[in-house]
């Protein structure tokens, strides 16, 4: 792969996981139900590749979260099997796909590793976080003639 090839997808999973941060603070301020799954327990967690250094480490506190580069201890990780991979696995998480993280566990994209509690909590706290911008559908009554 080319050196301008890698880069793109460095920088392409940096900022995927940077903005999947504000995404989360976003859902928070404008939804109550996923606010208060936030303010449930406090968590830290890492989300980096394993082809290099390109990590961002997530702590959620009392419903607020942060996010940086800074190393902090953590709960559990997600480990991209390498930065291409893992910014089209969040680029479907972020479009709103259901099941995103899932399909890229069992397709072997994505690693977990730590407390599988938490991790489990936070799989279902990304499943809820789709929900908060997929728009609902509208029931249309049926008529019958």
């Amino acid at each position: 792969m080319g050196v301008i090839r890698k880069w793109f997808y460095r920088v392409r999973l940096a900022l995927l996981m940077y903005g999947f941060a504000w995404v989360i603070r976003v859902a928070g301020m404008i939804n109550r139900e996923f606010a208060a799954r936030l303010a449930e327990t406090d968590f830290a967690f890492i989300m980096g590749s394993k082809e290099d250094d390109t990590a961002r480490y997530f702590q959620c506190a009392n419903g607020r979260l942060r996010s940086g580069r800074q190393a902090i201890p953590r709960d559990f990780g997600l480990i991209w099997k390498d930065n291409q991979a893992g910014g089209r696995a969040m680029m479907d998480m972020l479009m709103g796909r259901p099941k995103a993280l899932y399909r890229a566990v069992v397709n072997g994209v994505l690693l977990l590793e730590g407390d599988a509690k938490s991790i489990a909590w936070f799989m279902e706290t990304v499943n809820r976080l789709n929900r908060v911008f997929r728009p609902k559908k509208k029931k249309v009554a049926h008529t019958e003639k």
